[in-house]
């Protein structure tokens, strides 16, 4: 089923112009999906919100939540932008060597509660992707939740929002997670059924048993770089 292609709309644009950043601001905006006349229940909602985070793509990043709402996060900008494309090229190197597929934080994945959220670099094995439903695999934003994920804190990102998405990760099937703080130079690891790890200052970070040979230089490629 084909919907028709949404206008480039002004109200984002104009809510993260307009409004400034205020103590206890949560680094986005949350507008309900009525609002654009869709729903969590819409079937091309899929297709709404691709074609919606095109045409408004200057003005910010856009996931969908649990609760039906558009969450509007301002641009991630320098140097956050820059740390992602260093993870998410290092990640899709390796699984040009190593099979799987990888990618970086233009992607969006539909979680088991309905969401559409995007990590800053992620990479799925082969044998899940082929052992995923057709449905799951052939959607706008696939419903498989990746075995690797790596999340970067930025602006946008705030404690407990962050804590949720990590949480929705694992219940959805992933094998490793990594949180990078850049401003205080540390690497949370999250694997399903064990305590968080975190990681002061390291050197570099080992894909392990997930992605095995994979070694990130987190010092030399973020921490040394924050300006």
């Amino acid at each position: 089923m084909t919907t028709a292609q949404p206008q480039a709309l002004p109200t984002p644009a104009v809510v993260i112009a307009d409004m400034e950043p205020a103590p206890g601001f949560p680094g986005y905006f949350l507008l309900p999906l009525a609002e654009f006349g869709q729903s969590l229940d819409s079937p091309g909602l899929d297709v709404w919100l691709e074609a919606f985070a095109g045409r408004n793509r200057e003005q910010g990043e856009y996931e969908i939540t649990a609760q039906g709402e558009l969450k509007i996060m301002p641009p991630t900008g320098f140097p956050f932008d820059l740390y992602e494309a260093k993870m998410a090229a290092h990640v899709v190197i390796w699984a040009e060597d190593n099979g799987g597929l990888a990618g970086g934080p233009t992607s969006r994945f539909t979680l088991p509660d309905a969401s559409r959220r995007g990590p800053d670099a992620w990479w799925i094995s082969a044998e899940r992707w082929r052992s995923a439903p057709l449905e799951a695999r052939t959607r706008t934003f696939v419903a498989v939740v990746p075995d690797f994920i790596a999340e970067i804190v930025s602006p946008s990102n705030r404690g407990p929002e962050l804590a949720d998405k990590v949480r929705l990760y694992l219940e959805g099937g992933a094998r490793l997670i990594w949180v990078i703080n850049a401003r205080n130079r540390t690497v949370v690891i999250y694997r399903p059924g064990m305590q968080p790890e975190t990681l002061l200052d390291p050197e570099l970070l080992d894909g392990g048993d997930v992605l095995p040979g994979f070694v990130f230089r987190v010092r030399e490629r973020i921490f040394d770089n924050v300006p």
